[in-house]
């Protein structure tokens, strides 16, 4: 390595890969103690990685000397270059944003042409916040390299004028601190970098095993006027692989380099997903901890999670040195939905923030509603699709009172706690908002109680950081503004759980250099993470780093593909080390092995390159775990209805599954869908029918042939229901759907004169079997309303007709039957549908609808010599009258005997086995994909399922 002139060089001390680096850095520190007092090192100041690797190695000296260690000065490379009589100067990060933000509402922005080609129209809160996260993210950057905007426009030709343009923010900015009393920490880094502040009493300086340093720390390093030394893990004939503070150069640890990990194919496992390599992580564990002591290591924090899950399942007590995200918090989710619900006041959030207990207790004061008010809401949601609060008072209020006094106080409630939150200082809303969901509950020692009340104090401090800093900077943030920004400081904000007694510590992957156990599994090993991709800001590409020295793709993957190599040297002639990577993540995204896997000798590539990406038909890999399991079984209570009446819809709901059918019909299990924003085919097709129906109803329109006056009236009819039944201003996707309509009943209108031209004519709508002489099915009562009944006044002919408005156009014959070949596979469970018509051909009964309508007419006194379907379907081209061809009286009389099958089988309880498809009804997310292995089911006969 070339020495640079005038530039002092600590002196490096090589390690080799024999020792773990806690051995070494023990070694190197307790040098020439002999004891027997304690161990005094006031003097050294020890630079190490990380705060945990400070925290293992404080441990590690405490155990070497049992007489006692002082070791007061461990600090990261972040502390050396921002010590604590600078770090009281230096602007927070969310004191830098403002300051930002208050630079670009001080320059003129639109003069930056170079930087703001084309500027938004509206620059105000939200623009500004994004612009000031990007500058704030482009000054650190350079500051880890010592650099400023101008220092940039000096040195890269690249879009020079762009830099020259930054200079003037940065300019800006700076004045803003000033002003302040604050000053920029990235600058103040720098001034430390040229002139160090050590602690009294500091005569040298170690650094140990550090080689992810920022570049500026080699300066401070540099400058200091003490001793300087540098531990590195490696073989002194890898001096030249290092520059002077101990990082990986990447000529030397780079992709194009010769570095060979000692690594087998046996050492390297592929999965499919997460959960594949949780399961292999607790299978290794089981294996080989009993004889050696194993540490996990994460590269991918998804995975880390699925592992930390199943460990914790297996009663393993589990710590995360890197804290839990806020986001692993429930509070956390509740507040999002408070923000969303500030913001917009939307049904949305309302309806999620529900599904809290705390929420619903502190909206409708307790009482024992809690679940009572979340059926009413979610039978508002379903029936009417609220959009806002405002919007669901509306719909309440044409509610009789005693249905909707729950919901209405309830978004009272939550009407007055959004006002609170928008017109209230933040910190005080804050304050109150939590005392609402929290004042009555009794906090104890369990964890999820420690987590909860850690969060709510981190972000009421956040709160009122946000208030004291917007009025220092003099910017004035609307409420929903205040509550997003607060969210996003919370995010960053990482919760320390108490250690405690632990089994295991999950290590993230820059922790697992300081590992010293001699066993090692690291799962999520995969590109994305190791060595992860270093996300290209956009006024900074990767090629402009490594052009200025800064962390880039090359210097990460060097430092890496060395901490691999440290890895794997450490345990070759003793311990163990096992990589594991998935095939796809928890979104189904595709994952590549990392590249640090590949690097071995060229004559073993193909080899490497065929075990990391197999053919999937060679692939010997566990069956994908699926996103839940099953915790227990589906245990439905048995009741076998008496079916005194049946509908024809109720024998097509059995028809097509029996299990599905006693789950909606006999136990009235439906899927909640508080969420929903748009009509489904079923309340479509409802106001089409609406519409229909008053046509049929008024004597002189009913007989017209007049399109335009036709069309003119459907329309109206149909946008009447809907304003009642879901508001003048009902969700906009609704508003799209309405457009749908109007065009489908335009077209209805033509085939309505079309047929009236043809002599047909409405005789009856809506008609129903009368109660003195009712078609019974086996002794039960069959009632229906037929949409329609038409008599030809040219013939005399009369034909039933049901209305259907589904997307695509369907024959009323085989939307009855499936006509059966030879090939035909019928299971066993369903032979009974199956008949032979007098036709010769073979039938699986489907429906009975329009046949069962026949049947009842029939017995009327009213024969009709054809049934069909009036079609309004998505292609209006198509909007047309389909009637049953070779409709005849022994298709009604073979429907006939199927209903009564249905009927006896209902009364006889056989609702088993499921069908293996058949129409969501919402039960598939509860079966998860398998009814069959997700329900115990015990039927009359004793058959279990």
């Amino acid at each position: 390595m070339e020495e640079e002139p005038g530039i002092v060089q600590p002196t490096r001390l090589f390690w080799g890969w024999d020792r773990p680096v806690l051995e070494n850095a023990v070694r190197l520190l307790t040098e020439g103690y002999a004891g027997p007092g304690a161990l005094d090192l006031a003097e050294t100041l020890v630079i190490v990685s990380t705060a945990e690797a400070g925290r293992r190695l404080k441990e590690a000296l405490a155990q070497a000397v049992p007489a006692g260690v002082l070791v007061p000065w461990v600090w990261t490379a972040e502390q050396a270059l921002l010590p604590p009589p600078l770090a009281a100067r230096a602007a927070t990060r969310l004191q830098t944003r403002m300051a930002w933000q208050q630079a670009l509402q001080n320059t003129a922005v639109e003069r930056l042409t170079a930087l703001f080609p084309v500027l938004p129209e509206e620059r105000g809160w939200p623009w500004q916040m994004e612009m000031a996260r990007l500058l704030e993210e482009l000054n650190s950057l350079l500051g880890a390299g010592g650099l400023s905007f101008a220092d940039v426009a000096e040195q890269v030709e690249q879009d020079a004028s762009r830099w020259r343009e930054l200079s003037i923010l940065g300019h800006a900015f700076n004045q803003v601190l000033a002003t302040t009393g604050l000053e920029d920490a990235q600058m103040l880094k720098r001034q430390t970098a040229e002139h160090p502040w050590l602690p009294e009493g500091i005569t040298r300086v170690v650094v140990l095993a550090a080689p992810d340093l920022p570049p500026l720390f080699r300066a401070w390093l540099a400058s200091c006027p003490v001793e300087t030394l540098v531990g590195i893990q490696a073989p002194e004939t890898l001096a030249g692989s290092f520059d002077s503070i101990g990082r990986p150069l990447p000529e030397h640890w780079g992709e194009e380099s010769d570095v060979v990990q000692p690594l087998g194919e046996e050492q390297i496992h592929l999965h499919h997903d997460a959960g594949g390599q949780a399961r292999h992580t607790l299978d290794l564990l089981r294996e080989l901890s009993p004889g050696a002591r194993v540490t996990v290591g994460i590269g991918d924090p998804e995975v880390g999670a699925v592992v930390s899950e199943k460990l914790k399942l297996e009663g393993v007590e589990v710590f995360e040195p890197g804290g839990v995200p806020a986001q692993q918090v429930g509070l956390w989710h509740l507040l999002q939905q408070m923000q969303a619900l500030t913001a917009g006041s939307s049904w949305r959030a309302f309806a999620s923030l529900l599904r809290v207990p705390e929420v619903r207790r502190a909206w409708l004061g307790g009482g024992g509603e809690g679940l009572k008010l979340l059926e009413d809401a979610d039978e508002l949601a379903m029936e009417h699709m609220p959009v806002t609060l405002t919007h669901a008072l509306e719909l309440c209020a044409q509610k009789p009172a005693e249905q909707a006094e729950r919901l209405t106080r309830a978004l009272e409630a939550a009407s007055k706690q959004v006002e609170e939150l928008q017109n209230l200082p933040l910190p005080r809303a804050a304050r109150a908002l939590l005392l609402s969901l929290y004042a009555t509950r009794e906090f104890g020692n369990a964890p999820e109680d420690q987590m909860l009340s850690t969060l709510a104090d981190a972000w009421l401090g956040c709160c009122q950081e946000i208030e004291d800093e917007s009025a220092r900077f003099g910017l004035k943030p609307a409420p929903e503004e205040a509550f997003a920004l607060s969210l996003e400081l919370l995010s960053r904000t990482p919760l320390s759980p108490p250690r405690g007694e632990v089994d295991l510590v999950l290590q993230g992957w820059l922790e697992l250099l300081w590992e010293p156990s001699p066993g090692l599994l690291v799962a999520g090993m995969n590109e994305e993470h190791v060595p992860g991709i270093v996300i290209s800001h956009p006024f900074l590409p990767d090629g402009v780093r490594r052009e200025l020295g800064l962390p880039s793709q090359a210097s990460r993957f060097a430092r890496d593909a060395y901490i691999l190599r440290t890895l794997a040297e450490q345990r070759v002639s003793q311990g163990f080390l096992h990589l594991l990577c998935g095939r796809w993540s928890d979104r189904g995204d595709a994952l590549r092995p990392s590249r640090l896997l590949l690097l071995c000798n060229q004559a073993d590539l193909p080899r490497r390159v065929a075990h990391l990406f197999p053919k999937d038909e060679t692939l010997t890999e566990d069956v994908q775990e699926p996103p839940r399991s099953l915790a227990w079984p589906l245990l439905p209570a048995l009741k076998i209805p008496p079916v005194e009446r049946i509908s024809p819809s109720r024998i097509r709901s059995y028809l097509e599954c029996p299990f599905r059918d006693y789950l909606s019909q006999e136990l009235r299990m439906q899927q909640a869908e508080p969420f929903k924003r748009e009509l489904d085919p079923g309340e479509f097709g409802t106001l089409v029918h609406h519409a229909l129906q008053q046509l049929a109803g008024d004597p002189h329109l009913k007989v017209s042939t007049k399109v335009g006056e036709i069309a003119e009236f459907l329309i109206e009819s149909a946008v009447t229901e809907a304003h009642r039944l879901y508001g003048e201003k009902p969700a906009p996707l609704i508003q799209l759907q309405l457009e749908s309509l109007k065009q489908r009943l335009r077209h209805a209108a033509e085939t309505e004169a079309a047929e009236r031209e043809a002599g047909w004519q409405i005789y009856l709508a809506e008609w129903e079997p009368p109660e003195d002489k009712p078609l019974l099915i086996e002794g039960a009562r069959l009632y229906c309303k037929v949409d329609r009944i038409d008599r030809n006044v040219l013939n005399g002919q009369l034909r039933v007709m049901d209305y259907k408005t589904a997307d695509k156009v369907a024959e009323p014959l085989g939307a009855h039957v499936r006509k059966l070949s030879a090939r035909s596979q019928i299971p066993e469970a369903e032979m009974w549908k199956c008949f032979r018509h007098s036709d010769g051909k073979a039938y699986l009964w489907k429906d009975l609808q329009l046949l069962l309508y026949a049947a009842a007419l029939r017995l009327n006194g009213l024969r009709p010599e054809s049934v069909g379907y009036f079609t309004l379907p998505k292609s209006v081209q198509e909007t047309k009258v389909l009637t049953w061809e070779d409709y005849s009286d022994e298709w009604v009389d073979r429907a006939l005997e199927c209903a009564a099958e249905v009927v006896r089988r209902l009364r006889e309880g056989r609702f088993w086995p499921p069908a293996a498809r058949a129409y969501d009804r919402g039960f598939e997310e509860l079966f998860l994909g398998n009814p069959e292995a997700s329900v115990k089911w015990t039927g009359p006969e004793g058959a279990e399922g």
